[in-house]
Parts: structure tokens; C-alpha cells; sequence
């Protein structure tokens, strides 16, 4: 949000640590974050797999593999970010990212946003990339990447 100064408003977000980079997440897309326990895994691609959660049953992506990185391998500590379904999608579409590390909750200002001319914003699962910390950070296209199968 824009303020008449041209300024960012801060947004509460989540800080997920990646391999790609930061993954920079609105808190408000975020319907709650779990231990990640998959109940059917996938063989290939950035899906590994589903999980139930809340009596429903939730697809669960890599990060990683959506970024064409290899897939880490997900411990007993790692999470998953359940996220609400997209607008206009079906009611009970939720989808989940998993991480091996917790996410810590940031209110981002501008203050936090240096340029990055080497992203991976080619990428049709990242909206936007930026530097953070003096670290790449990415913001996932969330309605992409809950669109996939």
C-alpha cells in the first residue's frame, strides 16, 4: 500500500528461510502452519505429495523444486504453510509450501527493499524478487502455484 508520500505501508508478512532465498509471504494468505506430515507422497516434480489437514486433503509443494532446485529433504521439524484457497477458486482448495525452518513474522517496509537485478523473476512460480537483509528474498505467486494439478 502507497501512501501521498509514494512510501510502502508495512505489511505483516512471513520471512521463510529457503535455498533459493527468503521466501517473503503475507501473513494474510497464511491459513495456519502445521508440522508437515504427508499421508501420500508424489514421485516427481515440485509437488511431494499431500497431507490432510483439518479433514481436507491438501497438496504440498517444494519451494525449492518450484524454483528448479533439488528438493531438500523434509525432516521431523519441518513445516508446511497452509494456505487459503485463491479468489474464485473452490471453496476447499487450500495448498501448502513446505520449509525445513520455522517462519519468523516481520512487519516489511520499503526500509527492508534494495533492487535486485539478478532474481529469478523468469520464474512462473515467483511474482517478484528483491534483496532483504542483503539477501535474495521471493515472493511466490501464490495463485500460480495453486493452480498446479
Amino acid at each position: 500500500m502507497v501512501d501521498d508520500n509514494d512510501t510502502m505501508q508495512p505489511v505483516r508478512c512471513l520471512i521463510v528461510p529457503s535455498d533459493p532465498g527468503f521466501l517473503v509471504i503475507p501473513s494474510a494468505a497464511v491459513a495456519e502452519i502445521v508440522p508437515l506430515s504427508l499421508s501420500d507422497t508424489a514421485d516427481e516434480g515440485s509437488r511431494l505429495g499431500i497431507m490432510t489437514w483439518r479433514g481436507v486433503e491438501v497438496p504440498v509443494y517444494s519451494m525449492e523444486g518450484m524454483a528448479g532446485l533439488s528438493i531438500p529433504e523434509f525432516g521431523k521439524r519441518s513445516k508446511a504453510l497452509v494456505f487459503y484457497p485463491w479468489k474464485g477458486s473452490e471453496k476447499n482448495k487450500f495448498f501448502a509450501i513446505a520449509t525445513m525452518y520455522d517462519p519468523r513474522p516481520r512487519l516489511l517496509s520499503s526500509d527492508d527493499i534494495k533492487a535486485n537485478e539478478e532474481g529469478l523473476d523468469d520464474n512462473d512460480f515467483i511474482s517478484a524478487s528483491f534483496l532483504y537483509d542483503g539477501e535474495l528474498a521471493l515472493i511466490p505467486d501464490l495463485k500460480e502455484i495453486s493452480q498446479q494439478g
